[in-house]
């Protein structure tokens, strides 16, 4: 699945657009900013909760795991149930 992701970690800020996949109870996310790619793994088990809240009519997932705080936001119809579908256990309403 492909969405817009904005990373932030202490002090610095990067918005992009992203595949987010899952497998074997990670959370694997590849985005690219400019020319530059960054691949990012996070366990599921890390994470305490996902934020889901509203931005501009869509959804937006927030979460964080391993110094980042991550940001999804929804790009296109599916992109909250697939969230949403992996998320399950560790959403809270905003």
């Amino acid at each position: 699945m492909y969405t817009y992701v904005e990373v932030t970690s202490e002090g610095t800020r990067e918005i992009g657009y992203a595949q987010v996949k899952f497998n074997d109870g990670k959370m694997i996310l590849t985005f690219s900013n400019g020319l530059g790619i960054t691949r990012m793994k996070f366990n599921l088990d890390d994470i305490g909760y996902v934020a889901e809240g509203q931005f501009i009519g869509g959804n937006t997932f927030t979460l964080n795991a391993d110094g980042y705080r991550i940001t999804l936001y929804e790009d296109g119809l599916a992109t909250s149930d697939y969230l949403r579908n992996y998320f399950k256990y560790l959403l809270v309403q905003v």
